[in-house]
This record gives structure tokens, sequence and C-alpha cells, in this order.
């Protein structure tokens, strides 16, 4: 064997020994899953607050089949685990337990009503596992931890505003209230009292009713008897309040009568009838442009009218997209997802353009329109 040939031999040897090094040292490349990325969902399938929890799961499915079809999560699908939580802390969390330790969620889509979503909120901490709720509005969440996040305005703002409307522009200053005893109507009384109070009004009666409860004339008869210049109904459900209001007029309670947003779905309206007549309400921006409008048709279309509320079942369908943006970014990495929410620039969703602060609270979504129903339809406050 001459130099050259040798030099040739010696220079071949060492590259191979190098590759050799090289991939062996790197071991073999990791699979790539083609596994579908589950998600759990939480929120209302059955009980006076249904509406809105039928609502958001279809506005979830119907989100997931669009991610779906166009390829899923980089080629992986998306699929969602539903579970009902009820309204009731206590079903949640056991959903919350059975999806994070039996079917290894790493995001939960809900709860929709407050107590839900602060009972599954510290599971949710421990466990670092993403929290994402269309429609809870405790005050009481902003606080709940650094896994927890909405698109929904907190009552403190919104509860604000009530007292505003009706003590400033109403120019009313007795004020009875009647609240359904759950943590998103308990959120709402607090924040409205004390603005009431601040406002120079003065609250004459304040009731509250168990979840179940279906007769509402001793707190009527109460509240009548208090000389209120206005009532302010603050239910959770529309079954509540609808059956509240059609029972102050039945007992010929005169009185101005201002409510929430439960007045905008049909559960609210269908137990209240022509009670509603003069109601005024004040609701959540809805889905009438753009984004929105585009949404609603495709809803409406494949589920019929949305039955709760407008802006609730928007909201979702955005933190679907929302969500899916995150995990093709950071996979399943709950760390890297909670950074990503924190530091999202200004989202364009069918509610509205907007993003989170550094308590996961939505910025940029205008809390309030008032309505009031003539001629048994809703229309724009003037």
């Amino acid at each position: 064997m001459n130099q050259s040939t040798k030099w040739i031999v010696g220079v071949i040897v060492v590259v191979a020994v190098v590759a050799v090094g090289y991939f062996v040292s790197k071991g073999p490349s990791e699979p790539v899953s083609t596994e579908p990325i589950k998600i759990g969902f939480i929120g209302p399938l059955t009980g006076d607050a249904a509406t809105y929890g039928v609502d958001e799961k279809n506005a979830t499915a119907l989100a997931v089949e669009e991610i779906n079809n166009a390829g899923g999560i980089k080629g992986r699908s998306l699929e969602v685990i539903y579970e009902d939580g009820k309204c009731s802390g206590k079903d949640a969390a056991t959903a919350a337990q059975k999806l994070i330790n039996i079917d290894g969620v790493k995001i939960i889509l809900g709860g929709a009503c407050s107590g839900e979503t602060l009972s599954i909120a510290p599971i949710a901490e421990q466990n670092k596992i993403i929290i994402f709720s269309a429609f809870s509005s405790s005050p009481d969440i902003t606080k709940a931890g650094d896994y927890i996040f909405r698109n929904s305005p907190s009552d403190l703002d919104v509860a604000k505003g009530y007292a505003q409307f009706i003590v400033s522009r109403g120019g009313y200053k007795n004020i009875a209230i009647i609240s359904e005893n759950t943590d998103y109507a308990g959120g709402v009384k607090k924040v409205f009292n004390e603005e009431i109070a601040r406002l120079g009004g003065k609250i004459v009666a304040d009731e509250v009713f168990k979840q179940e409860e279906r007769d509402f004339r001793t707190n009527i008869a109460i509240i009548k008897s208090s000389n209120a210049d206005a009532i302010f109904i603050n239910p959770q459900s529309g079954v509540t309040g609808g059956l509240a209001l059609k029972q102050i007029k039945e007992l010929g309670v005169t009185t101005p009568v201002f409510s929430v947003f439960t007045f905008g779905g049909k559960d609210a309206l269908e137990a209240a009838g022509s009670a509603t007549e003069g109601l005024i309400y004040f609701d959540i921006i809805g889905l009438a442009t753009g984004k929105g409008k585009a949404f609603a048709d495709k809803f409406t279309s494949r589920f019929g009218k949305i039955g709760g509320n407008d802006y609730d079942t928007g909201a979702r369908y955005d933190s679907v997209y929302i969500i899916t943006d995150a995990l093709k970014k950071c996979a399943e990495n709950t760390e890297c997802i909670k950074n990503y929410l924190y530091g999202m620039d200004w989202y364009d969703g069918t509610i509205g353009r907007y993003k989170f602060d550094s308590n996961g609270d939505v910025l940029g979504i205008e809390p309030l329109t008032p309505k009031i129903i003539k001629d048994g339809k809703a229309e724009l406050y003037k």
C-alpha cells in the first residue's frame, strides 16, 4: 500500500469513528407522537345552568372539528373529554381529579360557573394544570393561581357598572337586591352593595335564595315592604331569575327592575314570560359583527339558536383556538403554555380584541351593554 492509499484509508477510518461516536452519543431520535392531545372540559351540562354549559360544549366541539380538519396540532388531533360540573364546586372538583389523575390532561377548559372554577383552581395549581374559563366572573378568581386564565370580565368591574348605572344614570337611591346563593351571585352582591353605598345609595333589602328555590314570595314580600325605588335581581341561572321576576309582577310590585346577563338567554325569558316587559338588564357585548357574527352563524346552523349567552359561547370558541396556538408552540409543557398566555399579544376573537394581564384576567373587553325588553324583544337602552 503506497503512502497516498494509506492516507486515504486513514481518513476514512477517522471519519467512520467520529460518525459512529456521534450517533452513539446522540442516541436514537425520539419518535414524533401521533397520539391525540387530550384536554378536559368542565361545565354545567345538567341542572338550571346547563344552557350555558351545553352551549360551551357545542362551541368547543365546533372549534375542535375545525382545527382537526385543518391538520390539528402539528399533525396531532385535539380530543376533548367532557365532564359535568353541575355548577357545583364539589362536582367540579371531582371531575378535575378524574381528568388530571385518570385521563392525564394538562389543560382544562372551565369551569363556567364561578363556583366550579374556584373549586378546581387549587387542584390545578398543585398539579400545574392550565385552567381556562370563558364565563367565571367572581373577583376571587383574580388571585386563584398562576395557571388560571379567563376571557370573561371580573365582577369587580361589572358589578360596579350595575350600581353606577342604577344610581347615577337611573337616579335611584333605595335599592332592594335578591340574589342566588352561589359564588358568582355572591361576588356580584358584595361589589354591588359596596358601590351603592359609595355612591350615596342604600340597600334597603338584601334577600338570598337557594339554587333549588322556586317560590320567592317571602323574599318579595320583604322587598315590597322595604319601599325600595329599584329592585336588582341577581341570579346565577336563567330559570331562577325568570321565576323571581315573574313572581314579582304577579304580586303587584311595580317598582323598576334591573338584572344581569341571564335575561339574554332563553331560560330566563321562558320562565318569566310577559313579566320581562320593561326589564333593564346588563349584557356583555354579543356576536353582532365581524368574527362574532361569522361564528354565531356557523353555530346556529349547526346547533340552533344560542340558548344561554352569546358572549360565553363565543369566548369558549375563542379559548380553544388560543389554547391550540399555545400547544403548537409549547406542546403539552404547561409552564411554557402559562408563559405563552401571559405574554400573548392582542387576540382578535369573536368577542373582541383582548389579551391577559398579570393575573390571567382579560384586558380589552367592555363589560356592560344595558338593554331593555320592549314588546318581548331586547334592544339597546338609550
